[in-house]
């Protein structure tokens, strides 16, 4: 887009999509200071009142482009937020905040081009097409709202596109989080072993009930699950490099369903003293 031709009020919908993304609360979102650093490049005086800064953003570029009658100030606030120079010493920053608004922009129609401006595109119908224009990974599993701690854990592996560190890290997701919910130093079996029982010992973590020997089954195939987990996607990526990896994107969806099944059955689990 062409900054010094005045485009149409963007939709009120995109305005607060993007400004919910790159105002997030959390990394990779802009701190408060920095967005007022970015206003001022782009030439808007003063950020509005908000509940919050993403509120307060929103409010701004909004009411921005209904008094100045055109879309630009919104164009102007992406370019300058998204600019490459801004993120030399954390590209990783910058790519999954691009990542983030890629699918927004192409259901309007939109796209970010390398240097950060916005550009016009294919538009896309649904989420799904909207993931697929963008050839995002992380995309799709956010469409899928694949559990969150997966993408904490492997956020720099999906931006890199490596198929076969993303799917060793996240394995090694579930032991690690088991270890901070229980406090063991233990892994693989005798972690599980340790913390879901055996025939010998009661369970440290218990996975619901085991008061019915329904609830007991149950707790027993999910330390199998476990288990298989542990032997098929983390212990062959630990003995070999990523060189011959035949990984597929399909590959990696399954295994994010899967883990992001185990990681909702812990978000419910309880400590037994």
């Amino acid at each position: 887009m062409n900054e010094k031709v005045r485009e149409p009020v963007f939709d009120i919908s995109l305005t607060k999509a993007i400004c919910d993304i790159l105002a997030q609360t959390d990394y990779p979102g802009l701190s408060s200071s920095e967005i007022d650093t970015l206003l001022a490049m782009s030439r808007i005086r003063q950020r509005e009142h908000g509940a919050n800064k993403r509120d307060s953003l929103f409010r701004t570029l909004h009411n921005t482009q209904v008094r100045q009658k055109c879309g630009n100030a919104l164009i102007v606030f992406v370019r300058t937020a998204m600019d490459n120079t801004r993120y030399a010493a954390d590209p990783k920053r910058r790519e999954m905040l691009a990542d983030e608004l890629g699918p927004i922009l192409a259901l309007h129609g939109l796209k970010l081009d390398k240097s950060g401006r916005l550009a016009y595109g294919r538009r896309a119908q649904t989420l799904s097409e909207a993931a697929e224009l963008t050839g995002s990974l992380r995309a799709e599993l956010l469409r899928r709202e694949v559990h969150p701690e997966l993408l904490r854990y492997c956020s720099e592996e999906l931006v890199s596109q490596s198929l076969f560190h993303a799917m060793s890290e996240a394995a090694k997701s579930v032991p690690d989080r088991i270890r901070q919910i229980t406090g063991s130093n233990l892994d693989g079996a005798d972690l599980y072993d340790a913390v879901l029982g055996t025939k010998n010992s009661l369970p440290i973590l218990r996975i619901g009930g085991i008061t019915t020997e329904s609830a007991a089954s149950e707790q027993r195939g999910f330390k199998n699950l476990l288990l298989g987990i542990h032997g098929h996607y983390r212990n062959p990526r630990a003995h070999k490099t990523r060189l011959g990896a035949t990984e597929s994107k399909q590959d990696l969806l399954d295994a994010y369903s899967l883990l992001s099944y185990v990681h909702r059955l812990l978000d419910g689990a309880t400590i037994q003293s």
